[in-house]
């Protein structure tokens, strides 16, 4: 009997012992990863469009109409694409172009002139020598005659614009100031007319005012090349949506129109924003 108590008195104590180390023992737990939110990059192409306002006033240094300015302001919109890349620091360097349409308008009417009696006036020989020159058709046979009245017009239509830029900007994290510079250009159409009719001083009664002729003189359509600066920001709301706000001032320099009887300078400021995809 002592025997087998002393046997079992054994096992109890190191089943006793074995459980005690076994509660003692600290199972360790696995951390997980951190994974760090990658850096966004400016780096790559992007494609947007844009729409703006535009302020555009434009001076004729000579001319018959030098007295008046042609004001060709409204909405633009327009297309734009580029490709950034990052010079480290957050410097960006980048190559932008775009292109956009206004359709804009205006037309000026010069003062009525008497043939040969008004000061600087034009003559038979003149208003007939155009009349010609143009194709343009007179009425009812009607004659031109000294002291008819004439009036002369002039109207500017933008039919696009665009420019070709490089931007350096100063990227922090997904926002970008920028300053920007390149060559700006744009497509005008100018277009002359002239109306001739009959005064009161070289007609009477049924033929008095009727119209002569009237009709376009001068239809060009020329492509003025200058410079343009201006500065935004740019956005990356995601890594594939860009947003932009800008303002530019454009200056195309000056055209001659209507056989080099009128210079036009053109010159602009804007605003705009955009929306692009980033590659």
């Amino acid at each position: 009997m002592n025997i087998k108590s002393l046997i079992m008195t054994s096992v109890i104590a190191l089943a006793s012992a074995s459980a005690v180390q076994a509660a003692d023992v600290v199972i360790p737990h696995e951390v997980a990863p951190v994974i760090a939110a990658p850096t966004f990059s400016w780096t790559g192409f992007y494609l947007g469009a844009q729409i703006g306002g535009r302020s555009m006033k434009s001076d004729k240094n000579s001319g018959p109409f030098s007295k008046n300015n042609l004001k060709l302001s409204g909405m633009l919109g327009g297309l734009y694409t580029g490709y950034n890349v990052d010079l480290g620091s957050g410097v960006i360097f980048g190559l932008d172009t775009d292109v956009t349409f206004v359709g804009k308008k205006d037309t000026i009417d010069g003062d009525t002139k008497l043939i040969g009696i008004t000061p600087n006036a034009k003559t038979v020989a003149d208003i007939n020598k155009i009349l010609t020159e143009a194709k343009i058709k007179k009425n009812d046979n009607l004659d031109v005659q000294a002291r008819d009245a004439y009036t002369e017009s002039i109207t500017m239509k933008e039919k696009w614009s665009g420019a070709t830029r490089v931007r350096i900007g100063f990227a922090t994290d997904r926002v970008m100031p920028y300053i920007a510079g390149g060559v700006a250009y744009t497509q005008m159409q100018g277009i002359s007319a002239i109306e001739v009719k009959k005064s009161g001083e070289a007609a009477a009664g049924a033929d008095a005012n009727k119209v002569i002729a009237s009709g376009t003189v001068h239809d060009e359509t020329k492509t003025l090349v200058g410079y343009t600066l201006g500065a935004g920001v740019d956005f990356a709301m995601t890594d594939n949506v860009l947003l932009r706000a800008e303002y530019r001032y454009s200056d195309y320099g000056k055209k001659k129109y209507f056989k080099d009887t009128a210079e036009l300078q053109y010159r602009i400021n804007d605003f705009r924003v955009g929306v692009a995809y980033k590659f």
